[in-house]
């Protein structure tokens, strides 16, 4: 039975009338055993097992190469098939619906495994290494933050600092734009430092090695956990030119042939049995030869962007490496490398220069994005590739992320760790999960896991050690069971075999067709068995029900866009008849914003032009990607609408007076989801009425900026008309928004 924190050590010394009487006696300092290693989790996001060259993948990462080589590869290690459930898992080391993340939190409702609230009876690994003495660092993408949370009146309990990390600096969201990133440092925003070429992941390994140098100069003897979810290589794909040119002309023969090279070079890598098979192209995926010359061209193009991505991502984790080595620690250091899901098929049929067109069921063609290709992946844009690329990126295996087939579930896994691998360059076969993390983690710290943190009576924990594979090559299996839902499809591993099934949204539960494969034999998934035993499909489908039961995944859910816009979940602010946003704070997420979304809604700015060219940015949503803004320039607000870059709407009014508050207002009446009337105030009289003005249908992502007052976090809404943070060198006193959300029109 271990208990956290630690029992305060009783007093050993004795206290007499004076000093000279007395004897002093110190507290020990806690302290995990002694030869506990220093530990670096590195995560990949949307990173498939097909897609690093350490894996037979296409993209060539040497440090990560470099590292597998002189460590251990993992080919059967598996994750929840989505990003904040995968992360959720790691850090607690139980399901993902056991600790409320069946998706992500923008999906949460209102039942025990979905609701996103990471509970106090599950402590994050961070606060268990912390309460045993080591010093706990996290760099990167958190999205483990509930919505009514993520905003900086907190409660900042479920931010990093509140799970167990004593330093943190990333991002919140589950994504973000890596030229001009929605960055917090600890408990608050922070703007993107200023500076060229700026770009998040070298600026995640500067914070991080920074934070080891921090630690390792005061010589303090306490070692270090370093959790380090790199947005790479989520999209958008963003990575310097040359690590995008480098990869020019490498993808022109296209998914099927790369798939096949991947699929080959895993053969004889050892990645993978050298009978296996390759599954057939996943449903929807066209053959390249029969695409037309414009669309191999944009392809192409998307995915080497993304590999450009992935190369610049493993410049920088060498970068660390070289850290860990320069001050002395890189052998005492278990290192691991991961990815949270499957190559992401979120970019559809044709993939995107602009993500939210596809997040506002607006996807983009060929021909709209051959002409930005030169800018693909730099500063401005916003790319993810085909779905066929995700396909080939999974190799060698059936469809991808969100997915329960294993090309939504199987990634790569890297262990390095000089003082304590025999065997460098080997593998490991063995059935692992995610959440076995947590305990392999403390069997190396030689810590117990504790059964009460903080007074909280913990939930068991339900990963198991994988520990001692790291240390002997023909290490038993860890595990034989394991269920698998992510947004209604399901799968279970038991004693080999794996039950699959592939949900249709909408479509009836009893309709969904499950699949039975003896994994032992058929690595890849290419032999549906179904059929042949019948007996032993029924026995696995009445052992995943029995699972769901005891780990909170019912009720099961297929909604999609009507689980972003839950009305029943708890809300950052309270319902109020006018909401109101100040100058010189922090944006609000858009996830976290009140409802005015297709709604009768208006906001109004009050301020004072002090001078007559007083000029910059009231409020605004969105960024360059789509947007709206209210603006001062030349003496005149402006209000303007980036329609998703498909067309900008700009009106302005009559020079401003000077001198005396003013009051103007954008009001917003919906004629249907998207679109609505348009009419300016000033100081309560009408100025302009434009019908059917267009915006974004579904509103703006967690990529994009929230609600900005008085200066701009992020790109312009529009480079025409402002750039940088254009603070308004006027006063400005209040915003008000006003909504009538009980008459928000159906989104369809």
């Amino acid at each position: 039975m271990t208990s956290l924190p630690h029992p305060p050590q009783p007093f050993a010394g004795r206290v007499g009338r004076t000093y000279g009487e007395s004897e002093p006696d110190w507290p020990d300092p806690v302290r995990p055993p002694g030869g506990a290693a220093n530990v670096v989790v590195i995560m990949f996001d949307d990173l498939g097992f097909g897609q690093l060259d350490a894996y037979g993948g296409p993209c060539r990462t040497p440090n990560i190469t470099r590292l597998a080589d002189r460590g251990l590869r993992y080919t059967n290690f598996h994750t929840t098939s989505l990003c904040s459930p995968s992360r959720a898992a790691l850090l607690t080391g139980r399901n993902h619906h056991a600790v409320g993340f069946a998706a992500i939190a923008e999906m949460a409702s209102g039942f025990p495994g979905y609701n996103s609230f990471l509970p106090r009876s599950a402590a994050t690994i961070a606060e268990v290494l912390c309460l045993n003495g080591y010093s706990t660092y996290c760099t990167g993408k958190w999205h483990l933050t509930p919505t009514s949370e993520a905003t900086a009146a907190g409660p900042f309990d479920r931010w990093p600092l509140g799970l167990g990390f004593e330093r943190y600096y990333g991002f919140l969201p589950g994504a973000t734009d890596h030229w001009h990133p929605l960055l917090t440092e600890d408990n608050h925003r922070v703007p993107v430092p200023d500076r060229d070429g700026y770009h998040l992941s070298e600026d995640l390994v500067d914070h991080a090695i920074a934070m080891l140098r921090d630690q390792q100069q005061v010589a303090s003897g306490r070692p270090f956990f370093l959790y380090l979810p790199f947005g790479a290589v989520h999209c958008p794909f963003h990575a310097p030119a040359e690590y995008i040119d480098a990869y020019r002309g490498r993808f022109d023969d296209g998914w099927d042939v790369e798939r096949s090279r991947t699929f080959e070079r895993q053969k004889h890598m050892g990645i993978i049995p050298a009978d296996a098979d390759l599954p057939p192209r996943n449903p929807g995926v066209l053959p390249w030869d029969s695409l037309d010359a414009t669309s191999r061209a944009v392809y192409a193009r998307l995915m080497e962007a993304f590999a450009g991505m992935a190369d610049h991502a493993d410049a920088q984790i060498g970068r660390l490496v070289g850290a860990l080595e320069e001050i002395g620690v890189l052998d005492d250091t278990v290192l691991m490398v991961l990815s949270d899901n499957g190559a992401s098929q979120e970019g559809q049929r044709h993939g995107s220069a602009n993500t939210e067109r596809f997040r506002n069921l607006m996807p983009m063609t060929p021909e709209e994005m051959e002409p930005v290709l030169d800018g693909v992946g730099g500063p401005g844009s916003d790319p993810h590739y085909p779905a066929g690329w995700a396909m080939a990126g999974n190799a060698p295996f059936r469809r991808y992320k969100r997915d329960t087939h294993r090309g939504g579930n199987t990634d790569p896994l890297i262990v390095h760790w000089p003082a304590g691998i025999g065997d460098p360059g080997g593998r490991r076969g063995q059935y692992l999960h995610i959440t076995d993390m947590y305990p392999t983690l403390l069997d190396l710290a030689g810590l117990e896991v504790p059964t009460t943190v903080h007074g909280v009576e913990q939930k068991p924990i339900e990963g198991f050690s994988f520990a001692e594979t790291i240390r002997r090559p023909h290490a038993g299996e860890v595990r034989n069971t394991q269920y698998y839902e992510m947004l209604g499809s399901r799968a279970l591993y038991h004693d080999g075999w794996m039950a699959v099934t592939w949900h249709r949204p909408g479509t009836d539960w009893s309709d969904d067709v499950w699949e039975l494969y003896d994994q032992r034999h058929d690595f890849t998934q290419a032999h549906d068995l179904a059929a042949e035993h019948p007996e032993r499909l029924a026995e696995m489908i009445a052992l995943w029900w029995s699972e769901a039961r005891d780990h909170d995944v019912l009720p099961l859910d297929d909604r999609g866009f009507d689980r972003f816009i839950d009305p029943t979940r708890p809300a950052a602010s309270e319902d109020r008849d006018v909401y109101r946003y100040y100058p010189g704070t922090s944006p609000v997420p858009n996830p976290s914003l009140p409802v005015f979304l297709n709604c009768p809604h208006s906001f109004t700015v009050h301020f004072t032009m002090d001078r007559p060219d007083d000029a910059g940015l009231l409020v605004s949503q969105g960024a360059n990607l789509g947007g709206w803004a209210l603006c001062v320039i030349g003496g005149k607000a402006l209000y303007i609408n980036n329609y998703l870059q498909l067309s900008t709407f700009v009106t302005e009014t009559a020079p401003l007076p000077v001198g005396r508050r003013l009051a103007l207002r954008a009001g917003w009446e919906p004629l249907e989801p998207g679109v609505g009337t348009l009419t300016l105030y000033l100081d309560g009289i009408e100025v302009f009425r434009e019908d059917r003005v267009r915006s974004a249908p579904r509103g703006y992502s967690m990529v994009q900026e929230g609600l900005c007052v008085g200066c701009s976090w992020g790109p312009s809404v529009s480079s025409r008309h402002y750039d940088g943070r254009f603070e308004f060198t006027g006063r400005i006193h209040v915003v008000e928004l006003v909504s009538n959300s009980a008459a928000q029109l159906p989104t369809g």
